[in-house]
């Protein structure tokens, strides 16, 4: 039984992760005065803008194959980050981290479903553990029905784990730079479409007939220094150098490793929440138990037992000249 190590990408990524644990936490700051698509329309175009900044030959002078993979990248990043985002609106931090953490053991199939790679008898304990984790986070608490936020951040975890496994893939195929650049670009397009799409929606319908969380996409944000400083630590800290540190580790190990460093990511998320927002953001033994479970689950997933290791799809996979 053993992991498999590379110190400087697992490092790379370990420290991705920690910077994510901190963005569930400040985000859900800034939702508690911007609406969730108004505050990503404004982070990811200027996030892509420094990217074209930093980087102008990798962006502008990108070819085909290249927009390609960074739009594939892009429209499921784009769309995971709406429904993460869309769902903190109504849970907290720490649960909506533990529910991303599904993720991990998703990846293995998702890898199923792009090269039809069976998960190994670790994944499917995994996912076992990770869904019954789960299920304990997710079911309502007494007379209290189904969280939304929560049923939103869950329909974004596959999303996440598609992107994944893509991730290794194209990391390896393209310059590091104009990868991240190219897929921070088209999710920022996806977001505005979906913000813009809103906004005429509630022109022609009118916002009364819009559902509660759409109608307070019309609703101005509210600035301030402090909500300035969140959103460009989000833009900075969160997207341009997380993807750049990202990008560069995933391209030197398979998804499914990546996958169970990321599943620090609740933690380290957890830790954010209590100190930053208080202990109330966390609800309960019940919770706890279903934490754990997700937590072992992730875990499981990536322990090997037996002397062979399997081989990863995204090594076989020809590079681009």
């Amino acid at each position: 039984m053993r992991f498999k190590t590379n110190i400087a990408p697992d490092g790379a990524i370990l420290l991705t992760t920690l910077i994510w644990g901190s963005t569930f936490s400040i985000s859900r700051g800034v939702l508690d005065s911007w609406p969730p698509l108004t505050y990503l329309a404004v982070r990811m175009p200027l996030a892509a803008l420094v990217f074209a900044l930093l980087f102008p030959r990798q962006v502008f002078g990108a070819s085909r194959a290249a927009w390609r993979a960074g739009a594939t990248l892009g429209v499921l990043m784009g769309l995971g980050f709406i429904g993460q985002t869309s769902g903190l609106l109504y849970t907290t931090p720490a649960k909506s981290a533990f529910i991303t953490g599904i993720t991990t053991p998703l990846v293995p199939v998702a890898a199923y479903l792009f090269w039809r790679t069976r998960p190994s008898r670790e994944n499917l304990l995994g996912i076992v553990l990770a869904s019954a984790g789960g299920a304990l986070i997710l079911a309502p608490v007494g007379d209290r029905s189904f969280n939304t936020g929560d049923l939103v951040t869950l329909s974004t975890t596959l999303i996440f784990a598609c992107h994944i496994n893509l991730m290794s893939v194209y990391a390896r195929r393209f310059d590091v730079r104009q990868l991240s650049a190219l897929q921070i670009t088209s999710a920022a397009a996806v977001v505005v479409a979906a913000w813009l799409l809103v906004r005429a929606s509630a022109s022609a319908l009118g916002v009364g007939l819009l559902p509660p969380g759409l109608a307070r996409e019309t609703v101005a944000p509210e600035w301030s220094a402090g909500v300035g400083a969140q959103i460009a630590y989000m833009i900075l800290v969160a997207t341009v150098a997380t993807f750049l540190l990202w990008t560069w580790g995933q391209a030197r190990m398979p998804a499914t490793h990546a996958a169970v460093i990321f599943s620090l990511e609740p933690v380290f998320a957890t830790a954010f929440a209590v100190l930053l927002r208080g202990s109330a953001e966390w609800t309960g033994a019940r919770a706890t138990v279903g934490a754990l479970l997700v937590l072992a689950g992730v875990v499981v997933s990536e322990l090997k037992w037996g002397r062979e290791e399997r081989v990863n799809p995204e090594r076989r996979v020809k590079r681009e000249p």
